[in-house]
């Protein structure tokens, strides 16, 4: 047991030796596991859905639960039914269409209490 404990000391240090070369196996190592771990990232960060851009508005669209009041008014009308909605307790939402163009959106089961109130 002696004898492995000075083998060590007496021989030439494996750290600091010149004869040996470099380990290349090392830096390969660490660009492959980071390399795999970019592929993993972007595969759990990749959005589970198209995206499809903006939603369709019109008589066809599927809007689900909602319903348009007012289709592709200026922001200053679609405020205006907003305030008006609001004030009859109904609940609505604006949808941006385009600069200067919105849709007022209520429930369908709201659709006709909101469009007498913003005929009124």
């Amino acid at each position: 047991m002696a004898q492995f404990a000075h083998a060590g000391a007496t021989g030439p240090d494996p750290v600091h030796n010149p004869a040996m070369g470099f380990d290349l196996s090392v830096p390969i190592t660490a660009f492959v596991i980071a390399g795999l771990l970019a592929l993993v990232v972007r595969w759990v960060f990749t959005p589970s859905r198209p995206r499809t851009g903006r939603p369709e508005h019109g008589p066809g669209a599927d809007l689900g639960l909602l319903a348009p009041v007012l289709s592709s008014t200026s922001r200053s009308r679609a405020l205006q039914a907003k305030n008006q909605l609001a004030g009859e307790g109904i609940r609505c939402s604006l949808s941006r269409l385009d600069l200067d163009c919105y849709d007022v959106l209520v429930l369908r089961e709201d659709l006709d209490r909101a469009r007498a109130a913003v005929q009124a």
